[in-house]
C-alpha cells in the first residue's frame, strides 16, 4: 500500500492535466454525474452536501449550481486539485460550493453532519474502502443517502483496455494490477454493494450505466490517457522512450475500427451503487 503522501503528491502530479482536460474529463463523466445526482433524489430540505474525492470540482459544482440553498463542500487528498475547484466556482460564480484537503478515511467533520454523501469515482483509489465508506456513513444524517460511482469492468472500457493491453504487448508484462486500488478495483458486479451492506446501509442499489466517449483525433486520445488516466500514468513510468512509441503505433492500428469520419468513439461502462442510512 503506498504512504499517504505519495498518493498526494500523485495526484497533486495530475491536478493540472486533469484541470486542462477538463471539456473531455466532463464529457466523459457528465453521464454519471447525472445519474448520481438523479439518485441522491435531492430534496428541498436538503441544507449540506459533501462531494468526497470532489477533484477540481465536479460534480459538487454542478449541484451547488443547480440547488443554490445546499452549502456543498468538496473534499479531497490534493490540494492542487482543490486549487482548480475553488478556481472553477469562482469562474462560474458559484458560492455555496467550499472545499476541505484532508483524507476521506479521517473526515473532519461531526456525526450526522450531512444530508447527502456522494463520491464519483474516487473510492477505488481509496487505500481502506471500509474506512472511507464508514467515515462517509458517520457523517451523513439518518436516513440520507449515499451514492458513489466506479468504473465497470475493464474489458468493458476499450478506451483504458485497449492502450494497457498494447503496453503488453510491447514489454510481455502486465502494467497495471486490478488486484489494488486503482481505476478498476472496484470493477466487479457486486463489489459495492456487499461494502455498502458490511457499514450498514439499507436499500441498496447497484446500477450498470454505458455511455461514449467521444476523441478528435488517435493524437488527441492518446495524449489524454497518458496525461489524465490514473492507470496510463502510473504504467508508463516503469517504460523507455522506445517502448511509449512502440506502444503508441501499436495503439494506433488496434483502434482503427473505433474511427468514424475520422473521429474516434468508444464505449464506457461505470457502476451506480447507493443506499440509504
Amino acid at each position: 500500500m503506498a504512504p499517504q503522501s505519495s498518493i498526494h503528491e500523485c495526484w497533486n502530479d495530475l491536478s493540472q492535466s486533469r484541470n486542462d482536460w477538463n471539456k473531455i474529463v466532463n464529457a466523459l463523466l457528465s453521464p454519471i454525474s447525472n445519474k448520481i445526482i438523479e439518485s441522491l433524489s435531492l430534496k428541498a430540505n436538503t441544507s449540506a452536501l459533501l462531494d468526497v474525492a470532489t477533484g477540481t470540482g465536479e460534480p459538487g459544482l454542478t449541484i451547488a449550481e443547480k440547488f443554490p440553498g445546499i452549502t456543498v463542500t468538496g473534499i479531497d487528498l490534493s490540494d492542487k486539485m482543490l486549487e482548480y475547484a475553488r478556481e472553477n466556482a469562482r469562474q462560474r460564480n458559484i458560492p455555496n460550493y467550499m472545499t476541505c484537503c484532508c483524507n476521506a478515511m479521517e473526515l473532519p467533520f461531526g456525526d450526522q453532519a450531512f444530508d447527502a454523501v456522494l463520491c464519483r469515482n474516487g473510492v477505488m483509489f481509496f487505500n481502506n474502502i471500509e474506512a472511507g465508506l464508514r467515515e462517509m456513513y458517520r457523517v451523513l444524517k439518518s436516513d440520507a443517502k449515499i451514492t458513489v460511482s466506479t468504473w465497470g469492468l475493464l474489458d468493458k472500457n476499450l478506451w483504458i483496455s485497449m492502450v494497457l493491453d498494447a503496453m503488453k504487448e510491447v514489454t510481455g508484462r502486465r502494467m497495471y494490477n486490478r488486484h489494488i486500488p486503482g481505476m478498476f478495483y472496484c470493477m466487479q458486479p457486486g463489489f459495492m454493494t456487499d461494502w455498502f451492506e458490511e457499514i450498514g446501509m439499507h436499500q441498496i442499489q447497484e446500477e450498470e450505466i454505458t455511455g461514449i466517449i467521444e476523441f478528435n483525433s488517435a493524437e488527441e486520445h492518446w495524449n489524454y490517457v497518458t496525461s489524465v488516466s490514473a492507470a496510463v500514468v502510473n504504467a508508463l513510468i516503469g517504460l523507455s522512450l522506445q517502448e511509449r512509441e512502440q506502444v503508441k503505433e501499436l495503439l494506433r492500428k488496434k483502434i482503427a475500427t473505433h474511427i468514424v469520419h475520422d473521429k474516434l468513439y468508444f464505449q464506457w461502462t461505470a457502476r451506480i451503487t447507493s443506499g440509504i442510512k
